[in-house]
């Protein structure tokens, strides 16, 4: 059985973003590239062996519902700046804490939560640096993120006609960093100790040690 094939709940409601039309598209390939998306950073996960953990930009909180379904005694806490997004993920898991809130001031205390989480959620910010900041401020062991892996990820599109109107051609137009995956190495360097560096095509992923 895939990760994905854990989701249960069907909401009774939907919302009309790029994470939730993602995590719920109709497209094989689209399925497939999300699935082994899930499969590796919930490996990179258990092998943090987490006691506690803040999804930062939790959306509707499909990732959520995969590292307790495969890692039940987790506790999950989660925030989103779309209200919306945030009853969905409670819906979906009513065994983690989710509430509104922004990632450039988490309302939380320092070396809070033992990993901090953030995926496809960098590369929308207009300050990451701010960010990737409040992030290793509240985790006491370790931040694993991800984004687009560039320019793998625009040529990507290009090549099947998406996004052919923005530039770079084939980028989303929510996203306003472009990062190939030295160029995300060196930035989350700016906050955190670099132990792993891997990707999910056309995924980048990082894991960064918290310092001192």
């Amino acid at each position: 059985m895939s990760i994905s094939e854990t989701f249960t709940y069907e909401p009774r409601q939907s919302v009309d973003t790029s994470n939730y039309r993602k995590h719920t598209s109709s497209s094989a390939l689209q399925r497939a590239l999300i699935d082994r998306f899930h499969t590796k950073v919930t490996e990179i996960v258990k092998g943090l062996e987490p006691t506690t953990l803040l999804d930062c930009g939790c959306g509707e909180g499909f990732v959520s519902e995969i590292f307790l379904s495969e890692m039940p005694a987790l506790q999950i806490t989660g925030f989103d700046v779309l209200p919306d997004s945030v009853e969905l993920a409670r819906l979906r898991n009513p065994r983690a804490h989710f509430t509104a809130g922004s990632i450039y001031e988490i309302d939380q205390p320092d070396n809070a939560f033992d990993v901090a989480v953030a995926f496809e959620v960098m590369e929308h910010l207009h300050e990451p640096h701010k960010a990737l900041a409040e992030m290793a401020r509240v985790a006491s062991k370790y931040v694993v993120l991800s984004v687009p892996h560039e320019p793998f990820f625009c040529l990507a599109n290009a090549a099947r006609g998406k996004n052919l109107d923005q530039t770079p051609k084939g980028s989303d137009p929510d996203h306003r960093n472009f990062w190939g995956r030295n160029e995300f190495r060196d930035f989350v360097s700016t906050e955190l100790d670099v132990v792993q560096i891997t990707g999910s095509m056309p995924w980048t992923i990082c894991v960064g040690k918290v310092r001192g």
